[in-house]
């Protein structure tokens, strides 16, 4: 019983006008509460609340298994019921009076166990406030959540600094990273050899992305005409594995000059590499015409060793 009357008389202490979470600047209230039942009287108690001015709500919180229930009210005296369910059950009703607007008072009667308890409640506005009070504990919450959001957008800013000198992810820099000086950055590198052979080999695979189209897109200009310019320029500017992947006119010429009829010794060390990679090129080239016009052939010389000199030797 004596745990019941405890809680009982915190519950009605704590809120008995509605707070005001959010909503500054609010008005500052002190309320006294005390309860009295069956000769025993608890320590009387004060603590304050913020409330949004104007509030008239009734001055009493419950929790989920309490409602408030027949409010009315005439002139200043506000009347209602109240019950709850469950282990600590209990009825009652209360009556509160508002003197004036910075001041009130209120008694409420309530049943439980068979016993009948009288909280008197007296409230008396004291100044103004910003809801620190009762918010303190939700400003905590919404600090921790800025500091992690500023923490996350600190990362992100980051990585877009990443994904912009890389030029790596287009589809990041159009739909996450959209700082100007982010998108300058990304369109002036995806255009430099370095930077545009990997698009371009990664697009020409066609797997679904297409990497090298979309930074075009971003960045407002030609694919095919960057790569023209790219490739005039590349092997006076030795990016000689750029013209070995992406100059097929300009590749072949070189590689007559520097590397065919050539021993892979006797290349000169400047084209090696490009010889080398030139060759990988073109052999990729030839499995991929096997995929196509190339099946027709090899099925055409399967159907010759199956059909003996049917078609000649």
């Amino acid at each position: 019983m004596k745990q019941l009357f405890s809680a009982i008389l915190l519950t009605c202490a704590a809120a008995p006008l509605a707070l005001a979470a959010g909503n500054p600047p609010g008005e500052k209230w002190k309320i006294n509460s005390s309860m009295q039942m069956a000769g025993m009287s608890m320590p009387n108690s004060s603590t304050e609340i913020c409330k949004q001015p104007g509030d008239d709500n009734v001055p009493v919180k419950t929790d989920k298994n309490c409602e408030v229930y027949d409010i009315s009210r005439t002139g200043n005296v506000q009347r209602f019921k109240m019950r709850c369910t469950g282990k600590d059950a209990m009825e009652g009703s209360g009556e509160f009076t508002y003197l004036s607007p910075d001041h009130y008072q209120g008694k409420m009667l309530m049943k439980a166990e068979g016993q009948t308890m009288t909280m008197s409640h007296e409230g008396q506005k004291i100044g103004a406030c910003d809801g620190g009070e009762v918010n303190l504990k939700a400003k905590e919450m919404i600090a921790q959540a800025d500091k992690a959001n500023a923490a996350a957008k600190k990362v992100q800013i980051e990585q877009c600094h990443a994904y912009a000198a890389e030029a790596s992810v287009p589809s990041m820099m159009r739909s996450q990273c959209t700082d100007p000086a982010d998108r300058k950055v990304f369109c002036s590198a995806v255009q430099t050899h370095e930077k545009f052979q990997p698009l371009a080999e990664q697009e020409k695979k066609g797997v679904g992305s297409r990497p090298l189209s979309e930074a075009a897109e971003i960045c407002g200009f030609s694919a095919e005409k960057q790569r023209a310019k790219l490739c005039g320029v590349a092997e006076s500017q030795e990016r000689l594995g750029f013209l070995a992947s992406q100059c097929p006119d300009e590749a072949q010429a070189l590689a007559r000059a520097q590397c065919a009829g050539r021993k892979y010794t006797a290349i000169s060390d400047k084209y090696r590499n490009f010889c080398s990679s030139y060759a990988s090129a073109s052999s990729n080239d030839e499995a991929a015409d096997d995929s196509a016009a190339g099946k027709a052939k090899s099925l055409l010389n399967k159907s010759k060793k199956s059909l003996g000199g049917l078609f000649g030797r």
